[in-house]
Formats: structure tokens, C-alpha cells, sequence
């Protein structure tokens, strides 16, 4: 039985504005409501966790149809859940909450199932290690690798499998000063971005707590902006976020990164951030031969010999793990095509075309 008849008909004000309007609440909002109904007894802390883990699913998941979406997640109806999330259930959260365990347990099931497009290859084992001790250890982790060895890719799906709540995942923009970084950041944590930076880091102090991952990817772009002073106060913005908040964090940049931030001309300024972090994780410049046969068989290939291991080999040298994997999807569309099993030659193929546009014949 949905809430709809379980409680009386909702005020107007109570009803979601547009029945596929999206949920906009922030996250510095309803922690307000979860203080609220803890303080009232509405809900315990076991509630309280489950309550924040479902919005924060619904925001990080953009449902399409907002409210009503989310309410056939659990069972009810749009206006509950509006009212929800605004601070105006006006009963107590067992029940809700009870729906909202139920489907938690399911989405953690579907999570957990292989993606055809992530292969755990040892670097990605890396950087989920090292986000994991910097999230229980509530420490700076800092992961430092070549681009295109797969860094991004593992962030965002540790990001993926540990989101709703507990992870915020953000990356740098380029030549990023203070004000582009915090708007980034609080679009990333479901704060709202419109109105003064001093306000939005106000928001992110309310918003991040010592059960929260903060991942920074791409830090190395603090080193970037064409002032100095900018990249200053980037990077201790980001030491006050730590030090204020207690969360766990992971910065991730490159190895031009790394040699900027511990021993570049801004290396003693930025000294307290560099302290603060207990892990580094120095990443392998290339995956080993037995990650790459497990990425061959992801596309039902043995591991590559002759000619076919000779340009993976060449691949990843020049262009990294990202080239090889899109050459390898090209070479699985192509052999579709062909209504062919996928082989090595398909792969030769799709990198001849290419090579050829590129100018590497005639």
C-alpha cells in the first residue's frame, strides 16, 4: 500500500510544483531536515543514514521524472517524497525508511555486478585501495601516475560504487582558480552553485562530514593558472576543506603533478596541504601483460601475440591504456559489422585505418 493511502490529502504547498518536475534540494538543505528529525524523534541515526543515502541516489542519479521517479523506487508516491525532502512528512520515518533499506539492499546487489566496460586491472586495485584507507582512516591520500594510464576511469568508478553520500567526486578545471574550483565542487556535492564563492564554501563546510570521500582528480591543474596567487589559494582551500570537515580525500594528479607539488617553486608554500597526507601512491607507467590479457578478455581475445602484441605494446608507450581500449571497442563494432567473432585481425584493422588517416602511409 502506497502512502497515498496511508495520509491525508497534501496542501498545495506540498505537492511537487510539476509532476515530472526534477529534485533540486540541496544537500546543505536536507541535512537541516535530517537534524530536524532527529532532534524531533521522527528518526533515529539508523534512519537518518538511510534517509541521506536515498537522496543523495536520486540527486546523483538525475532522475528523469524527479519526484514520481523516485518515489517508484520505494514505493510511493511523488508528493511523499517531495514532502520528504522538504522538511514536511509530518510522521515518523520507520516505515519510509524500511522501503528505502529494501531498495538500498537491491541497488547494492546491481552495483556489484561486473561492468562490461571497467576492467579491475592492478592499478585500478591501487587507487580503490587507496581511496578506501583515505575514507576510513579520514586522512589526504594522494595518487600520483602518467596520463592515460586508467587513474580517471578507477576514480570514477570507485566514485560509482561508493557514491550516495559517501563519495563526492569532482575534477579540476583547467587553469582553475579559486571561484571555477568551489562551483565545480558544489555542483559535485549537490550544493547549489548560484551565489557568492564565501557562500558556497560555507555550504561545502555544512555539506562534507568525516563520513564523506572528497576526490579531486586532475589536482595537478591547481599548478596550472596562469597566477600564482591563484594557485595558492586553490590548494589551501582545499587544506581547509580537510581541515574543517574531517573527511577522508584523495588527490589525484600526474606525475608532472607530483614533481610540482613536492619539490616546485610552490612546494614550501603548499607544505601543511603536503604533510597532511599519510598515503602516495605512485602508479606503474604501464598496465602488465597479465592486465592486458585481462583486458583481452573482456572482448573474448586471448592475450595478443606477434604483430597484434608488438602495436599494443607501441600503443600503450605512446598514447597509454585509454587508446588501447577505444581501438579495441572500434575493433568490436567492426567485427559486429562483419557478424564475425572479434579476433586480433580486427584490431589490426581499425588501427591500420586509423594510422592511415592519421598519415602514417603515403
Amino acid at each position: 500500500m502506497t502512502e497515498t493511502n496511508k495520509t491525508p490529502a497534501a496542501a498545495d504547498d506540498d505537492v511537487p510544483p510539476q509532476s515530472n518536475s526534477n529534485i533540486t534540494v540541496s544537500a546543505e538543505t536536507f541535512k537541516q531536515v535530517l537534524d530536524v528529525a532527529e532532534r524531533t524523534g521522527d528518526c533515529d541515526g539508523k534512519q537518518r543514514d538511510l534517509a541521506w543515502w536515498f537522496f543523495t541516489f536520486c540527486r546523483s542519479q538525475g532522475l528523469g521524472f524527479g519526484y514520481p521517479e523516485a518515489g517508484k523506487c520505494i514505493g510511493y508516491d511523488s508528493t511523499t517524497v517531495y514532502r520528504f525532502f522538504h522538511g514536511k512528512y509530518g510522521a515518523k520515518w520507520s516505515n519510509l525508511c524500511e522501503e528505502i533499506a529494501r531498495f538500498k539492499k537491491l541497488n547494492e546487489e546491481r552495483s556489484s555486478r561486473v561492468r562490461l566496460d571497467f576492467v579491475e586491472t592492478e592499478c585500478a586495485r591501487d587507487v580503490f585501495a587507496a581511496c578506501q584507507a583515505a575514507l576510513i582512516s579520514q586522512t589526504i591520500a594522494y595518487v600520483y601516475g602518467d596520463p592515460q594510464i586508467g587513474k580517471t576511469t578507477a576514480l570514477m568508478e570507485f566514485a560509482r560504487r561508493n557514491n550516495h553520500g559517501s563519495t563526492i567526486y569532482v575534477r579540476m578545471p583547467a587553469s582553475a582558480g579559486v571561484s571555477r574550483f568551489m562551483r565545480e565542487l558544489a555542483r559535485a556535492a549537490f550544493v547549489s552553485p548560484d551565489t557568492s564563492v564565501e557562500h558556497i564554501i560555507e555550504r561545502i563546510f555544512r555539506r562534507v562530514d568525516d563520513k564523506t570521500l572528497v576526490i579531486i582528480d586532475e589536482a595537478h591543474q591547481a599548478f596550472l593558472s596562469y597566477k600564482k596567487s591563484s594557485q595558492i589559494k586553490v590548494l589551501e582551500l582545499i587544506r581547509e576543506i580537510y581541515d574543517r570537515t574531517g573527511c577522508g580525500m584523495v588527490l589525484c594528479m600526474t606525475s608532472w603533478g607530483r614533481e610540482q607539488f613536492t619539490r616546485g617553486n610552490l612546494s614550501l608554500l603548499v607544505e601543511q596541504l603536503r604533510r597532511r597526507g599519510t598515503i602516495k601512491i605512485n602508479l606503474p607507467a604501464r598496465p602488465s601483460n597479465a592486465d592486458i590479457a585481462k583486458i583481452a578478455r573482456k572482448f573474448g581475445l586471448d592475450a595478443p601475440t606477434g604483430a597484434a602484441r608488438e602495436t599494443v605494446q607501441e600503443m600503450l608507450h605512446t598514447s597509454g591504456l585509454g587508446m588501447l581500449i577505444k581501438f579495441l571497442q572500434n575493433a568490436s563494432v567492426y567485427a559486429a559489422k562483419q557478424r564475425k567473432p572479434m579476433t586480433w585481425d580486427h584490431f589490426m584493422v581499425a588501427y591500420d585505418i586509423v594510422r592511415k588517416l592519421g598519415g602514417g602511409e603515403g
